[in-house]
């Protein structure tokens, strides 16, 4: 069983054998490290993986004394690197929902708005009883038994008002209507 200074040497000079021993030596170890910080065994593994790889990689660069600890710093590092992408992304997601909201906060500020002037253009249309009564009902929340009274007609009359009022709107805001019943027709 070799030493790690040994091993380094060996792996210094291409040797795969000396790569697999101190791959089956450092493992869990490493292993242990990343997933106690990260808590997810996949990002755990894959952290492990990619020293390997740089260990690797660059085992001609690479002046180590300790191996375990710089196996174990490496480890450390890698975790923090996790964290800080993890943040970024987090912050990322966090500005793409506020700007998504925004947009759509705009959108439904034009929306209402045309839509508001839709509706006072089809309000224009109505009959001038057909409009104060559908004013009185979806604007001022009366009763139908309070506009029956004020205009000395019966309830029914003012549901038949109501009813050609919201059939000639319909017709008006076709484009609207989901708009439309969501907002009007939820106050009945």
């Amino acid at each position: 069983m070799y030493f790690d200074q040994e091993l380094l040497e060996q792996l210094r000079h291409d040797d795969e054998s000396a790569f697999k021993a101190i791959y089956d030596r450092h493992w869990s170890l490493m292993f242990g490290i990343a997933l106690q910080k990260t808590g997810i065994t996949a990002v755990a593994e894959e952290i492990v993986q990619n020293i390997f790889i740089d260990l690797w990689e660059n085992r001609y660069k690479r002046n180590i004394d300790n191996l375990k600890s710089y196996l174990a710093t490496a480890v450390r590092y890698a975790v923090v690197n996790y964290i800080k992408n993890q943040l970024v992304q987090e912050k990322y997601r966090q500005h793409e929902q506020q700007c998504a909201m925004h947009n759509a906060s705009i959108e439904t500020t034009y929306n209402l708005k045309e839509l508001n002037a839709r509706l006072e253009s089809g309000i224009a249309l109505l009959p001038p009883k057909t409009r104060d009564i559908f004013k009185l009902s979806r604007f001022e929340r009366r009763s139908n038994k309070e506009i029956a009274q004020a205009f000395q007609i019966s309830e029914k009359a003012v549901e038949y008002h109501i009813t050609q009022s919201l059939k000639i709107l319909r017709r008006h805001l076709k484009d609207y209507v989901v708009i439309f019943f969501y907002f009007f027709l939820n106050s009945l």
